[in-house]
């Protein structure tokens, strides 16, 4: 397999530099572009043609190919690295520098690294000589944390998957634990008011009973009902079981005077399996009941949905990353799932891509303290560039 060649052009100390420029260049989301040209010219430089795609004026998706060498009727599967560029706001996030065999700084972690180790893995390949029998992509997004950031690049990416300009057969996201994150639950922010037709009078002209508040409490409990079904049900073997939960309650601007409205917002996440079609019918019908007993409004709605996704073990890209790993660190690493969501979501279910995460780490992502170990970075340069060659074959 020549992988001894490509692991020879697999530097640590470049792999740490250039994830340390990279977290230098402020890339906060919505602001991404400074960030975008930065990785654009790293791939520039190392050997490939790159191309800039405008998502919205100024906000450039990042695209680099490493072609096939092999005819077409030769030609094996194409592999999609991705990852995104942008960054949640700087903050109070630690200044950027290196220390020891960390990089430090936002970004880091989260997911700067990854896109640096996937840049040298396809970089190697192409110093050690080697050709794919497929073709091979590196793909940097805008847009992608929230709530700055509506999915604009992932969302222009899926775009060009589903009109053929762009062709991937897997995906692998360079972010997560040094693991096969192969599975996430679904989520959806949704939110309820209750609502009367009493505008805001004094609350000694109204029983309790009509207070939109009261009902408010009972919403709650309903939401309790859920969760214990949820308990009930087996988990699902990788990302764990169904859940809801509760971030903001809001009701009421004065001690006696009646709240027009009271509204909870949270969030709820379900298993593979089942559709927010499905969670929507059941939040409405909690909603249709309650108004039922109390006389008044009670109205859900809903945003940013995203349907669960799975990739089978016994898909060709999880073996493939299984075997990187083994080569690289002499053992396949773990499958597992998360209930966190993000792009594989959407690139699952909306470019109908099969999609997996594999990364440096997943621990210090959004913190002050976010950082990155090089030796982790290099161990996953190896892993996507052993996972690449096995994945697209070599070309003969």
């Amino acid at each position: 397999m020549n992988i001894g060649r490509v692991f020879d052009y697999i530097d640590p100390a470049a792999i740490g530099q250039d994830t340390l420029d990279f977290v230098k260049v402020k890339s906060e989301t919505g602001h991404e572009q400074e960030g975008c040209l930065f990785f654009a010219e790293l791939l520039r430089r190392e050997g490939f043609e790159v191309s800039l795609d405008e998502v919205e004026a100024g906000r450039h998706n990042i695209y680099a190919l490493m072609k096939s060498r092999s005819p077409q009727a030769l030609r094996r599967p194409s592999l999609m690295f991705n990852g995104h560029i942008d960054t949640i706001p700087v903050g109070r996030c630690a200044t950027p520098a290196a220390q020891g065999d960390w990089v430090i700084g936002r970004g880091a972690e989260d997911m700067k690294g990854g896109l640096v180790s996937m840049t040298h893995a396809v970089s190697a390949l192409r110093k050690a000589g080697l050709g794919l029998a497929g073709d091979l992509w590196v793909t940097g997004v805008i847009g992608h944390e929230s709530p700055a950031g509506k999915k604009e690049g992932p969302r222009r990416l899926i775009q060009h998957l589903r009109s053929g300009k762009m062709r991937a057969d897997a995906i692998v996201i360079g972010e997560g634990p040094c693991a096969i994150w192969a599975a996430s639950l679904g989520s959806t922010i949704f939110t309820v008011t209750i609502s009367g037709e009493l505008g805001p009078i004094h609350t000694i002209k109204v029983l309790y009973s009509a207070n939109p508040v009261r009902w408010l409490g009972e919403l709650l409990v309903e939401f309790e009902r859920l969760e214990r079904q949820f308990s009930e049900v087996v988990p699902h073997p990788l990302c764990g079981r169904e859940r809801l939960n509760v971030g903001i309650v809001s009701a009421g601007d004065y001690p006696n005077r009646l709240p027009t409205a009271c509204t909870v917002t949270g969030t709820w996440r379900w298993q593979p399996g089942k559709t927010h079609q499905v969670v929507r019918t059941e939040l409405e019908a909690v909603c249709e009941k309650l108004a039922r007993r109390s006389g008044l409004k009670v109205e859900p709605s809903f945003e940013a949905a995203r349907e669960p996704f799975e990739t089978p073990a016994s898909h060709p890209v999880v073996r493939a990353l299984q075997e990187g790993g083994r080569i690289a660190a002499g053992a396949p690493p773990e499958v597992i799932g998360m209930g966190l969501v993000g792009d594989a979501n959407f690139y699952a279910n909306d470019a109908g891509v099969p999609t997996v995460y594999y990364g440096p780490a997943h621990e210090t992502a959004h913190s002050d303290d976010e950082r990155v170990s090089v030796a982790q970075l290099t161990h996953c340069a190896k892993v996507y560039a052993a996972a690449a060659m096995t994945y697209c074959g070599v070309a003969q």
